[in-house]
């Protein structure tokens, strides 16, 4: 009787301790595919422009027919959200610069780069967003790569009531627990008319940056 008992129980703890065993194998492969889906790779931030104000933009020859200067006022709200679930991100440096008929006519910075190598730049947590607001303007600027082209592509979209000026993103950005620093590209087209004292005259619509691929290995 007292074998018959052990035997049972024999058989019990070794299922028992099977059992065990097995889900701790598989308690040990979702937490291996949990850390790598969350920390393995790491989704590129998306830059957002949210808003957009031209008060003033324009664009003419100076006193040589190839030089042209720009005088413009311009505000811009530009979002970008961290998609990562489990991993948060470093922005050492980030900058706008403002093109118009492809060519660069201003830059910006968002995210000013440091001199120091001790500084940790702008911390975005995962699954959080940061908003930057830049402000901007100048009188007269010169702008000698716009030239002749820039000045008749100017002249043609004051006549349509609309200018297409591009935002240009780019930076550097680190993913929490990844070694590498990689660039931040993205190109962000917007269509702006000059904003009058009519609160409803200009209305702008929300766009979405197309961020570019990354050459660089771990990026």
């Amino acid at each position: 009787m007292c074998d018959e008992c052990c035997g049972c129980f024999g058989t019990y703890r070794r299922f028992a301790l099977g059992f065990c065993i097995g889900v701790f194998i598989l308690a040990a492969i979702a937490v291996i595919v949990v850390l790598l889906l969350g920390y393995g790779g790491a989704r590129r931030l998306r830059p957002d422009v949210d808003d957009a104000s031209l008060a003033r933009f324009e664009v003419a020859a100076a006193t040589s027919p190839a030089t042209t200067v720009v005088s413009y006022n311009l505000t811009l709200a530009i979002t970008v959200r961290n998609p990562n679930w489990a991993m948060g991100a470093t922005l050492r440096s980030l900058e706008a610069d403002y093109l118009f008929d492809g060519q660069r006519f201003d830059r910006v910075a968002a995210v000013p780069r440091s001199s120091s190598s001790s500084s940790q730049g702008y911390d975005l947590p995962a699954r959080k967003a940061a908003v930057f607001r830049l402000v901007s303007g100048d009188v007269g600027a010169y702008a000698p790569a716009l030239g002749r082209a820039g000045v008749k592509e100017y002249r043609r979209e004051k006549r349509e009531g609309a200018f297409d000026i591009e935002v240009g993103l780019s930076g550097e950005v680190r993913y929490h627990l990844h070694r590498t620093w990689c660039r931040l590209e993205a190109k962000c087209p917007l269509k702006l008319q000059i904003a009058t004292s009519d609160a409803g005259a200009v209305m702008f619509q929300r766009t979405t940056c197309d961020v570019l691929r990354s050459s660089q290995r771990g990026c």
